[in-house]
């Protein structure tokens, strides 16, 4: 965002983990000192169900899709959930780019790869 014109549509059902990179209605605050002032709009809504969502995606040109748990010891705890939130949930996302000839990247997460390398390898302790 510092280096580019790009504008962000931002969707996501909270925003208390961005709020400091949005506009914020006091003239002095850190947000409008940045590059990216008022290119970033936030819309809060829910991926599952929001006729919101195309709209959107049509207005962008490429869908960055983020929404997922994050939290590893929920992939051993709420599999299901894990799974329905990373992938099914995401559904309405993937069939509007499609349908709209829109690119899309999606991120996975780490439960995809499984164990790394470096959990079979003894801890060596200095």
């Amino acid at each position: 965002m510092a280096e580019t014109p790009h504008t962000v549509l931002a969707v996501d059902i909270y925003n208390d983990k961005i709020k400091h990179l949005l506009d914020l209605p006091a003239p002095a605050t850190e947000a409008r000192r940045q590059p990216w002032h008022g290119r970033i709009q936030f819309h809060r809504l829910n991926i599952k169900h929001d006729s919101r969502l195309e709209g959107l995606i049509k207005m962008s040109n490429l869908t960055i899709n983020l929404a997922a748990i994050c939290t590893p010891a929920d992939y051993n705890t709420r599999p299901l959930d894990t799974i329905y939130s990373n992938f099914i949930d995401a559904l309405p996302v993937v069939r509007y780019c499609s349908e709209n000839n829109k690119r899309l990247i999606h991120f996975s997460t780490c439960e995809v790869y499984g164990k790394t390398i470096g959990s079979f390898l003894p801890r060596i302790t200095l």
